[in-house]
């Protein structure tokens, strides 16, 4: 079914015009833009990977520095006498840490971005001294960063940016890194003393932060545990990378972009990675793929327009029939040919316009059938139920006869050759609500007299749907159930209301009674068929009459409900479609 169409010369054409044109500028176009791209790309990433070197390198240099300012303290015989020399007075102590402090100032110096250089003395009252002339240090003896730099035995520690002070445990205003080394004796070879430098991490952030590639990609780096050292949100500074750390350089989809992640290990272990966003950098290959499209848009509508040329010449005839044809399908029976030449196409269009004709009459005659078909079964269902509602009234008519009630019976009479006369149809299928509600009343007259007015009947009808059309005593195998069924069986007084309401293009009547009610196995027999005889009385054929006489007429959509509960009573609605008798007729005939 998909490929029917690929059969037609109309879509042949078509799409020889179209592909024979389109197909090698989209083929040729798609080739130069991906070839054009992989060297826009190539390109980017050397540029990238350039650039991710470079900023290695200067880290290196930076951290090299560092540390080879902390080698000359470690190389410092004046450090080594302060931390171990015996025999010393309490004075000659005084000086050297005075000569010490004078040689941390001058690294200091020397390196502007050192904060403070702080020396632990471990082996001798725990002391410290620095650059800082204020030399106030809360106690670090327990802190983690002294415990990882006497495990390091001697080698660089370095301790990632924190806005808040390694040593003083205050907010410094501006982030801060550090450098710490355990410091060895000459003799022993033990530790000593621990050396730790507090450095400015502005200037190394303000160098990376200039690093970009676009608008999104970004540099960062991570210690040997790949946890931040450096990152453009400050708030990640020593959390955990989430991102895997390639060993090489390598494309990966980070938050559905295509990135390309470039690693470079520093001297100290570390890693500085780019993620370059190869869709940002290789922007400039769209004026290619720009220029590629105009092409492919300017060759497509060439070969619609020699399409459609071709078709307007050859294939308008058979797209025109093709038409016609769907919408005969469709139920359309009115369509004819206008091209009925000499041609093949012309003895096509005839023989449509033969064959749409005795579709037509076909058709018509099937309606007829169905039509006179439908109101058969209709009126076999009545049959089912005139017999029971005669007995049931000619029965009332014989008690009010023996017990001498002769007016009684006369009105009786009257009143039943009326109802006889409103369901034989004389006026046609279809009636109209308010001679419905007539002959209801009627039939409660006969009631009332059997029953001694035991049962009152509620009518509520708006004037405005008297005239409503509705097929005849619809509503008469209703009241009747309620009442035989219903009330009947109680012994006190019962009440039956008619409530008739519209609601849009719907009309619904109520019938509602406060007899002995039913349970719920029997509601739910009561519109199935085949389940008359499990079923007393004539219950189940009334509403099941009634339900498809509705169906029938109004589609399935339509229909009655029943609910009911024991003890209470029963309410039965009717819903159907608010129309006049033509259109109803027609639609149950198809």
């Amino acid at each position: 079914m998909r490929f029917r169409y690929l059969q037609s010369i109309v879509i042949q054409l078509f799409l020889f015009c179209f592909i024979g044109m389109t197909l090698p500028v989209l083929v040729m176009g798609f080739l130069s833009y991906n070839k054009s791209s992989a060297i826009v790309e190539e390109q980017v990433s050397k540029v990238a990977s350039l650039t991710i070197t470079q900023v290695s390198d200067k880290l290196n240099l930076f951290f090299k520095k560092l540390d080879d300012s902390s080698m000359m303290v470690l190389n410092s015989e004046l450090i080594q006498d302060i931390l171990q020399k015996p025999g010393i007075t309490p004075y000659e102590t005084s000086q050297m840490v005075q000569e010490g402090k004078a040689l941390l100032t001058s690294i200091m110096i020397n390196s502007t971005e050192i904060i403070d250089i702080y020396i632990f003395d471990v082996k001798r009252n725990n002391s410290v001294f620095s650059g800082d002339s204020l030399n106030s240090v809360p106690d670090q003896w327990d802190s983690d960063w002294y415990e990882s730099i006497l495990q390091a035995n001697g080698n660089t520690v370095w301790f990632g940016l924190s806005q808040t002070s390694y040593l003083k445990k205050t907010e410094m205003g501006f982030p801060v890194f550090g450098l710490g080394r355990a410091i060895r004796s000459w003799d022993t070879g033990e530790i000593i003393g621990v050396m730790f430098y507090e450095i400015m991490g502005d200037l190394l952030i303000d160098e990376l932060d200039r690093v970009q590639f676009g608008d999104t990609g970004y540099i960062y780096v991570t210690n040997d545990e790949n946890r931040y050292f450096y990152h453009p949100d400050p708030a990640e500074y020593g959390k955990p990378s989430q991102l895997e750390l390639p060993t090489k350089m390598q494309k990966s989809d980070n938050d559905k972009k295509k990135t390309l992640v470039i690693p470079e290990k520093l001297d100290n272990g570390w890693h500085v990675v780019g993620v370059v966003p190869l869709k940002e950098l290789t922007a400039d290959s769209a004026s290619i793929r720009n220029f590629t499209l105009w092409i492919a848009l300017g060759s497509i509508a060439l070969a619609i327009g020699m399409g459609i040329f071709g078709i307007r010449k050859i294939g308008n005839p058979l797209v025109n029939l093709s038409r016609l044809m769907k919408k005969g399908e469709a139920g359309d029976l009115t369509v004819r040919s206008r091209h009925i030449g000499r041609n093949e196409i012309g003895q096509l269009g005839r023989s449509f316009n033969k064959m749409i004709g005795q579709i037509a009459l076909l058709i018509e005659r099937i309606s007829e059938e169905e039509s006179e078909k439908k109101k058969a079964e209709i009126r076999a269902l009545r049959y089912q139920i005139n017999p029971h509602f005669l007995y049931n009234t000619l029965n009332s008519i014989r008690w009010m006869a023996k017990l001498g009630r002769t007016n009684d019976v006369d009105n009786a009479v009257n009143t039943l050759v009326q109802l006889l006369e409103g369901s034989l149809e004389r006026g046609g299928v279809f009636g109209t609500i308010g001679a419905e509600l007539v002959l209801l009343e009627k039939y409660m007259i006969i009631q009332e007299y059997r029953y001694e007015n035991k049962i009152e009947l509620d009518v509520d009808c708006p004037p405005e749907l008297l005239d409503i059309p509705i097929p005849r005593m619809l509503l008469q195998p209703i009241v009747e159930n309620a009442i035989f069924h219903g009330i009947a069986p109680k012994e006190e007084k019962g009440e039956i209301k008619i409530q008739v309401q519209q609601w849009g293009g719907d009309i619904m009547i109520r019938i509602t009674d406060d007899g002995i009610g039913m349970d719920r196995e029997r509601i739910s027999q009561l519109l199935i068929n085949g389940r008359e005889r499990a079923t007393k009385g004539m219950t189940s054929i009334g509403l099941r009459h009634v339900d498809q006489t509705i169906k029938l007429y109004y589609g399935n959509v339509y229909g009655v409900k029943v609910s009911s509960t024991e003890g209470e009573g029963t309410s039965v609605s009717i819903t159907f479609s608010r129309g006049k008798e033509e259109k109803h007729v027609q639609s149950a005939a198809r």
